[in-house]
């Protein structure tokens, strides 16, 4: 039995590979999604002990972490059990950073602020997702500051609990270059900001646009991971690694 972390695109791409190759698997989320897969659906919040008597009384084979690139919480949880299990990072493919003087990197929340200061930007727009409303509290609450967020319940609750502003909230998802555009545009920010998604949070396409509007963009980096996970990102890999076991 394979137990995989999911909630994703990476983590449906998963699913629908074992169930191709018809393996029994639990699909596991931290709130209920809408699944459609062959695997068992489970979802709640796991600490390590937890996720050891869980592999232990359901007799896991190998875990497969196919969880958000941000979800560092998760990743190390996982990392942390004491069984010597296979432990699969199916992650999303990134794109080669940019180098460019409006296109910055930075490690942490708190260098992005730094950034923001140093530079005296008067206006944020972030991309960075209804998590990071909170961990921007000091800029946003003397600056005009935009988020974007997912256009659901939860994202609002997260929004109105830290605090922030309703009329300054957007609704949606990453869009095309044009569709970016657009929007940059429109509210005509000194500074954005995003957090390095990879494909599936269309980058590519933010950093263009901001580009092409001369816009400084400024980039949250991915986490690093611990050494114990096997990294892969295509299918076959996948295949090859559970396969050979």
């Amino acid at each position: 039995m394979i137990l995989v972390f999911g909630g994703t695109t990476e983590g449906k791409k998963v699913a629908k590979i074992l169930d191709e190759l018809e393996y029994p698997y639990y699909y596991s989320t931290k709130t209920k999604v809408d699944y459609e897969g062959k695997g068992i659906s489970i979802n709640g919040v796991m600490t390590t002990s937890l996720l050891e008597n869980f592999c232990k009384k359901h007799e896991i084979t190998h875990i497969i972490n196919a969880s958000h690139p941000f979800a560092v919480q998760l990743h190390q949880m996982i990392a942390d059990i004491s069984m010597a299990l296979p432990l699969i990072r199916f992650q999303r493919q990134f794109s080669p950073r940019i180098l460019d003087q409006n296109v910055s990197y930075v490690d942490s929340f708190e260098e992005a602020i730094r950034y923001f200061n140093k530079n005296k930007y008067s206006s944020l727009l972030a991309l960075s997702g209804v998590q990071t409303i909170a961990k921007l509290r000091t800029y946003w609450k003397n600056h005009l500051t935009w988020f974007r967020i997912l256009d659901r319940d939860s994202s609002r609750a997260i929004a109105d609990e830290a605090g922030f502003p309703k009329t300054k909230l957007l609704f949606g998802y990453p869009q095309s270059k044009t569709a970016e555009m657009e929007l940059f545009t429109k509210l005509s920010p000194d500074i954005i900001f995003t957090k390095e998604s990879g494909g599936n949070g269309k980058l590519e396409e933010k950093i263009a646009a901001a580009q092409a509007l001369h816009i400084p963009i400024v980039i949250l980096k991915k986490p690093k991971i611990s050494n114990r996970y096997l990294c892969i990102d295509t299918k076959a890999a996948l295949i090859e690694m559970i396969t050979n076991e």
